[in-house]
């Protein structure tokens, strides 16, 4: 098969990196000249596809330069706000929940030791009644 007779989905396989200009000036000719040597149906059908493909790119070209609506903004800024009075809320419960830990675990340790020390009392009123020291 000759470079000519190639099958049609070959030279349309390249119309996408020449129609995004992502090939070197050497490719280029060598697809302007396949695309010149083409059947007519080929050809079209290769300047369609480079067709759609400029299309697209000016239409996001275009749909970049608009300005986003205003409510968008402060759509945005309410759903950051949210988080962040969400994340302030769950912060503030992780403290209050690790500050009940500690002071349960305060109440706990001052519970041992009163007792302890009711404990040692208790003891030593025995040992002082009995006599013994």
């Amino acid at each position: 098969m000759t470079e000519t007779e190639r099958p049609l989905e070959d030279l349309l396989d390249l119309a996408y990196p020449y129609a995004l200009d992502a090939v070197d000036e050497g490719e280029r000719r060598h697809i302007e000249e396949r695309v010149e040597d083409a059947d007519a149906a080929t050809a079209a059908a290769f300047a369609a596809v480079v067709y759609d493909i400029h299309e697209t790119l000016a239409t996001i070209t275009i749909l970049d330069e608009l300005p986003p609506p205003p409510e968008l903004a402060a759509s945005v800024v309410r759903a950051v706000a949210k988080q962040a009075d969400a994340l302030a809320r769950r912060r503030v419960e992780l403290f209050n929940a690790w500050s009940a830990r500690r002071l349960l675990r305060s109440a706990a340790a001052a519970a041992v030791s009163v007792l302890a020390g009711v404990g040692v009392a208790v003891i030593l009123g025995r040992r002082a009644r009995s006599g013994r020291r």
